[in-house]
């Protein structure tokens, strides 16, 4: 939208101009969604802040790489991914133990437990998508990123994220149909 591209342009700049200012707007409009996205590529709390925070610093440092013609958004999430694929090609293998994994909290977990049991359910089945999958379902549908933005900020063709979009709603489906059979017979 032309208000969310201005806003966009103005934190640019104001990183660019004024440094500390524009780092503060940048952690305050994308801190959250960075975060919340790096809740979905790992499975330790303390891992996905690290990650989120290194992303944000690599898009401070980087500031003047950004082409004004594509989405903030997307370029900031793609910095996100990258450097989430090199500490897993680091790490190799792939991802944290399963037995470190914890929910991600929310405001609203004693409210509502049931949909606390959903959303750790729903975090868990997408942590267990092959890594590919996993980045495109954080960007189309967590990132809220149309098919092409995630095409570009994973540097493949929109018809791989739509292939890739395909099987991981197979596998989702069935694991989290596993999970809400497994919760009526309970």
């Amino acid at each position: 939208t032309p208000i969310l591209a201005h806003r966009e342009m103005e934190i640019w700049r104001d990183i660019i101009e004024n440094g500390d200012s524009g780092v503060e707007r940048l952690v305050s409009e994308y801190g959250d969604r960075l975060l919340a996205a790096a809740s979905l590529l790992r499975r330790g709390d303390a891992d996905a802040e690290d990650l989120a925070f290194r992303a944000l610093e690599r898009a401070v440092q980087r500031i003047r790489s950004y082409r004004p013609t594509g989405s903030f958004f997307a370029w900031l999430y793609a910095i996100l991914l990258n450097l989430h694929r090199m500490d897993a090609r680091r790490r190799c293998p792939e991802t944290v133990p399963a037995e470190s994994a914890e929910a991600v909290p929310d405001a609203t977990e004693a409210a509502a437990p049931d949909r606390a049991a959903d959303r750790a359910a729903v975090r868990e089945a997408v942590l267990a998508l092959p890594p590919v999958q996993r980045e495109t379902v954080v960007l189309h549908f967590f990132a809220g990123l149309s098919v092409e933005e995630s095409a570009r900020a994973l540097g493949v063709p929109p018809g791989t994220v739509k292939s890739r979009i395909f099987h991981a709603k197979a596998a989702l489906r069935a694991a989290l149909g596993e999970t809400a059979a497994e919760g009526r017979t309970t």
